[in-house]
């Protein structure tokens, strides 16, 4: 007997998505009013004198890069872009609980001051219901960390100047002789963004300073 020795695996049977490293096929762009931009990188004949010729693929060639696999298999893709941030970083939300009966201070006539906030610091400012004591109202905040703790300041500011007319009006319209009522200076004032006018508890400038009776 003749020893044929041992069985060779016969290679694997390429892809047919594959592209074919032998020139099969007539290039339909070729003789095309437009012509073939691939030139000799071509995977198909540029006439009959090329069918049956081998080419050697580029790794710079068009037809080749949407089939090249990844670790994983399947086509490399570009990662889809992440979504944009807003406020330059990410944004957290905040909520501040106040009295129900300062909300509409804290918005002001027509929003004007829930406006201010929002366009002097970036802030996204919303007002809703508190989920449980209906005698509240969350005053949420919606930005950057040092967007809110701005924010913060001015709802802060305006609950107390809220606050302060408010016992200034039970009292008979005067503010009570005991009370802090101008007896320092206007932070936002000093930087002219000061909404409250005649009517901030604050004083605005060292004339109206009062010296504090308590």
């Amino acid at each position: 007997m003749v020893n044929l020795g041992p069985t060779v695996a016969l290679p694997p049977v390429p892809n047919s998505s594959a592209p074919s490293a032998v020139k099969s096929r007539l290039c339909k762009k070729y003789n095309s009013a437009e012509g073939c931009k691939f030139g000799d990188k071509c995977h198909f004949a540029h006439g009959e004198w090329e069918l049956g010729k081998a080419f050697v693929p580029s790794h710079n060639d068009p037809h080749a890069a949407g089939s090249v696999p990844g670790r994983l298999g399947g086509r490399v893709e570009p990662p889809p872009p992440g979504p944009a941030t807003s406020f330059g970083v990410f944004a957290t939300t905040t909520r501040i609980s106040v009295d129900a009966s300062l909300a509409g201070s804290i918005i002001g006539k027509a929003g004007v001051h829930s406006k201010q906030i929002c366009r002097q610091t970036g802030i996204k400012l919303s007002i809703k219901d508190h989920e449980t004591n209906p005698n509240l109202k969350n005053i949420e905040l919606e930005g950057s960390l040092e967007q809110i703790a701005q924010a913060s300041k001015m709802v802060e500011e305006l609950v107390r100047v809220t606050s302060a007319n408010a016992a200034a009006k039970s009292s008979g319209g005067h503010a009570n002789p005991g009370s802090n009522y101008k007896t320092k200076l206007c932070d936002n004032f000093a930087k002219g963004s000061c909404t409250f006018g005649q009517r901030c508890h604050f004083a605005h400038g060292a004339a109206e300073l009062r010296k504090s009776s308590v």
